[in-house]
């Protein structure tokens, strides 16, 4: 667990990011390779993980692990094993 980071994965498959965090645009654009962009009202944008956004991410060269790695690196809390 890391309280200090800007995103939190949930169970189903979103993943919020906190806009006025530091790490804010470092998150967002890791994010932007394998998550789509939902929701961005002002202090809170939701991204969500999908069939689509993880064959796009595969396509560029990505793998699950690394997937995983990005998710661990940014999240304030354990990444949900679903």
């Amino acid at each position: 667990m890391k309280p200090d980071n800007p995103i939190i994965v949930q169970s189903d498959r979103t993943i919020l990011l906190e806009v006025d965090h530091p790490q804010h645009a470092e998150a967002r654009d890791a994010l932007a390779q394998f998550a789509e962009l939902e929701k961005s009202p002002e202090h809170i944008h939701t991204y969500r993980l999908s069939p689509l956004s993880l064959w796009n991410a595969a396509a560029g060269g990505m793998n699950a692990q690394q997937i995983v790695d990005m998710l661990t690196q940014y999240s304030k809390y354990a990444i949900p094993s679903n």
